[in-house]
């Protein structure tokens, strides 16, 4: 992946730069910017960290968002560790926003509605750890390439715990998108997530509330993809399809010990890749400009 990422660097006609902001001590985010520099070096990025203090960071970012220098901007979160760290993703200039923390959903993605709506509309920037996640079900071939784009996971049923607009969300969409039955699971229940043919003949992604549990949802998955950090949502192996797959996105490991008695494949976690995903967006930034 190093490899391709370098041969679409050196095709711009300048050395790309991206900003990172770091605003507290928190050990993810510091293990996060180091992994953001390693790889930046190794494909030809300039990386720029910049520490300071949360009271400082609003006005950095803007900034960052006038400099021509910078071509995209990542900032590390937690920083307040509240509704606080909204209002600063929001201001994140939209031509810069690496992680697509800061843009409109129906730009990005397929819209969501209960009925005929709005047409999909082709991704663009998607949330670095959702494309990381679907990049890895590439890699896993599960993807059939014989048949058209919308219909390449036709057949599978996807359980994603996490419904985040930063997580969950963009890859039930992304996922639905290509033909999945994706249950999305979050703290207000299990809602299913297909795309379907409105009566003018526009495909559109429905979001369906529906009475299942989270164990309902993972019997029913070949995939199941856990990105919520607490206990209340670990997966217990018992409940798992013989030959899942299984990708641990949190923090929590939320899949016991014993999954690949009944686990085909089992991802740990998606870290570095998340990084390949974020570098994928600043191309896409820099080729705007």
């Amino acid at each position: 992946m190093h490899v391709q990422l370098s041969d679409k660097v050196r095709k711009f006609s300048k050395r790309l730069c991206l900003a990172g902001v770091l605003a507290s001590d928190d050990a993810g985010s510091r293990q996060y910017a180091d992994w953001t520099r390693e790889t930046c070096q190794a494909i030809g990025v300039d990386f720029c960290l910049v520490c300071l203090s949360p009271r400082n960071v609003a006005t950095y970012i803007k900034a960052l968002n006038t400099n021509p220098c910078i071509d995209g901007i990542i900032v590390y979160y937690p920083i307040f560790g509240d509704s606080r760290d909204d209002d600063v993703k929001i201001l994140v200039n939209h031509g810069k926003d690496v992680e697509a923390l800061n843009c409109r959903p129906t730009l990005q993605f397929p819209e969501v509605t209960d009925g005929p709506g709005q047409p999909c509309l082709a991704p663009t920037l998607v949330p670095c750890t959702a494309r990381a996640i679907e990049s890895i079900l590439h890699m896993i071939e599960i993807y059939d390439q014989s048949v058209p784009t919308k219909q390449q996971l036709g057949g599978w049923e996807v359980c994603i715990i996490n419904r985040s607009d930063v997580v969950g969300l963009p890859l039930a969409r992304l996922l639905a998108g290509q033909g999945a039955r994706v249950y999305s699971v979050d703290v207000a229940g299990v809602q299913l997530f297909q795309l379907q043919s409105s009566s003018c003949g526009v495909d559109e992604i429905q979001s369906l509330a529906t009475e299942w549990t989270l164990q309902d949802a993972v019997k029913m998955s070949g995939v199941i993809i856990s990105a919520v950090p607490h206990p209340a949502f670990k997966v217990d192996t018992e409940w798992l399809q013989s030959g899942a797959i299984c990708i641990n996105v949190s923090s929590f490991k939320n899949f016991k010990s014993d999954v690949l008695e009944i686990a085909s494949k089992f991802m740990p976690r998606v870290g570095k890749l998340t990084i390949v995903a974020l570098l994928s967006n600043l191309l896409l930034c820099a080729d705007k400009h």
